[in-house]
């Protein structure tokens, strides 16, 4: 058998060093990016809560918002009233009225079934309660955990048109309090009709 009769297939030794070398420069490169995309990723993510949560407050403020100012009856009284707590920034407070047990009136502060609803900025946190009418009182409930999220801005305009339409327009900022550089700022509007 002669050595010459065909070219043998494979790789040379000098080949395969070099492909060796190029695979571990390419490992060696996405072993130091992994961990920079992995921070990425989870910064991301952390954004992503932050703006969920928020937007879960706003909705639930949005929601009042619009049936403000219903009553199945006849109702008498401002529906919604803006204002703040001692110690914080005006328009940092609304409540707001509507009939929610359709019995044709406005349940006041301390009944069982009080059609008053609140939200208001507090220490760093949202506040609801239900069936207050001042936004200075006790009792009110943290709607975010406080030892998480700080909330920076919570405000509340209200703009009339010459129809007596109301627009609201709702703007609330937090961060993480473990990670202060991660923010987030949302605004709303709503549309509302005093009725």
């Amino acid at each position: 058998m002669s050595l010459n009769q065909g070219r043998s297939q494979g790789f040379t030794l000098p080949e395969v060093l070099m492909a060796i070398s190029i695979g571990s420069m390419l490992m060696l490169s996405a072993a130091q990016l992994y961990p920079m995309l992995r921070q990425r990723s989870q910064s991301l993510s952390r954004h992503f809560q932050l703006e969920q949560l928020l937007r879960g407050v706003a909705f639930n403020i949005e929601k009042d918002l619009r049936r403000a100012g219903f009553c199945n009856g006849e109702c008498e009284g401002k529906a919604v009233m803006i204002g703040n707590s001692r110690g914080e920034a005006a328009r940092s407070c609304v409540i707001i009225l509507y009939d929610l047990n359709r019995n044709g009136r406005w349940d006041p502060p301390g009944s069982s079934e009080s059609d008053y609803f609140g939200y208001r900025l507090r220490d760093s946190g949202i506040e609801t309660q239900r069936g207050t009418q001042h936004c200075s009182e006790s009792g009110w409930e943290k709607l975010l955990d406080p030892s998480e999220v700080q909330v920076t801005e919570f405000k509340i305009t209200d703009t009339i048109s010459p129809k007596n339409a109301h627009l609201y327009s709702i703007v609330l900022s937090a961060r993480w309090r473990d990670a202060p550089v991660i923010h987030r700022r949302i605004e709303t509007h709503v549309a509302g009709h005093q009725l």
